[in-house]
């Protein structure tokens, strides 16, 4: 790859719902405390939505808000990406937000790969912005999502899960740049753990009644619940989090002649699924705590595909030019990592 294509982020932004539900409200819906919550998971508050939010109005003023800060106009981007799992709806919601940026011309798509979304948008967006400037010497950009609404989905009265999840959306806008960029990409799914972490069926089946053409709901709601085998998720998600860190260091050391190893990662930003989680990666890749990100669980919770993004900007300008890794775990089991260089 010649040095001179260089693509990375150019913005980054976020949005959390102004509405905060704390330990202490959670002992008021079931039984649990905040010692058990703390214990079990690190989070001590998570954002939810409240009336006139949704899974697309976060979406929106994160793209907005990542535009804005990258101080290029909506009218550049050319591909946008959307990790999402909870829209339960189409169009997708990148449509939505392509329509409110008032963008024309541009690909605009959904990637559900669990709470792993953002980094396969971010993986997606990438290769296509390199392969129009490769091919056809178009430097153009395009914006990655990471959002979610678990509140939609999740069964508020399982203390086991209702006190892990929270809603956000997070963006960046991706481009060429002159110095910090993306430098390796690895994504897999392994559909053979696809049952310890899904999300129930609207339907038990797509007609009752073929007949009559009735249908039913398998749960008494209008949504479907998220159901997770905790322990299981856990061995799993730890050891492909590892995994990936390793990976996308390896496939950049061998297209680039680099000798680059786990000590040289300056910081790196996991998914922000429970404090145990990030704790036995940062062990497993022995990292100290200051080397990697942890705040996002304590103050928002799991919020799927957008825990990566949101704390970007709880980070942004502490580490200039340092060399950096994204990694993530969810559903399908989808996993990945990013390895990217900061800007100076």
């Amino acid at each position: 790859m010649p040095d001179k294509i260089k693509i990375g982020y150019v913005g980054i932004g976020r949005y959390l719902p102004e509405n905060v539900l704390t330990n202490a409200d959670l002992e008021k819906i079931v039984d649990t405390s905040d010692e058990w919550i703390i214990k079990r998971t690190g989070i001590q508050t998570r954002r939810i939505m409240g009336q006139g939010e949704s899974v697309s109005s976060m979406a929106i003023s994160a793209a907005k808000s990542a535009i804005e800060h990258s101080g290029i106009d909506a009218e550049q981007i050319s591909c946008m990406r959307v990790g999402v799992n909870t829209h339960l709806r189409f169009p997708s919601v990148a449509a939505i937000v392509q329509d409110a940026l008032g963008i024309e011309d541009v690909s605009a798509s959904d990637i559900a790969a669990g709470c792993s979304g953002f980094i396969f948008s971010v993986e997606d967006v990438y290769n296509r912005l390199m392969t129009e400037w490769m091919l056809y010497g178009k430097k153009s950009y395009g914006i990655a999502m990471g959002v979610d609404g678990l509140s939609m989905v999740t069964d508020w009265t399982n203390r086991s899960t209702c006190v892990l999840f929270g809603d956000g959306a997070g963006a960046v806008v991706i481009g060429p740049v002159e110095a910090g960029e993306i430098l390796a990409t690895h994504t897999k799914t392994e559909g053979k753990y696809a049952n310890l972490l899904e999300l129930d069926e609207f339907l038990s089946v797509p007609l009752e009644d073929t007949k009559k053409m009735t249908f039913r709901h398998r749960n008494n709601t209008n949504y479907p619940f998220l159901t997770m085998a905790g322990p299981k998720v856990f061995a799993v998600a730890v050891r492909s989090m590892v995994s990936e860190v390793r990976t996308v260091i390896k496939k950049y050391n061998q297209a680039n002649g680099a000798n680059i190893t786990e000590s040289d990662i300056d910081y790196v930003f996991p998914h922000q699924a429970n404090l145990r989680i990030v704790s036995a990666v940062r062990d497993a890749l022995k990292l100290t705590p200051d080397r990697i990100f942890s705040d996002g669980v304590k103050k928002y919770g799991n919020t799927s595909a957008a825990s990566i993004p949101i704390g970007y900007v709880d980070q942004r300008g502490k580490r200039p030019g340092a060399l950096e890794v994204d990694v993530s775990f969810g559903s399908g089991f989808a996993s990945g990592a990013i390895l990217r260089r900061v800007a100076p």
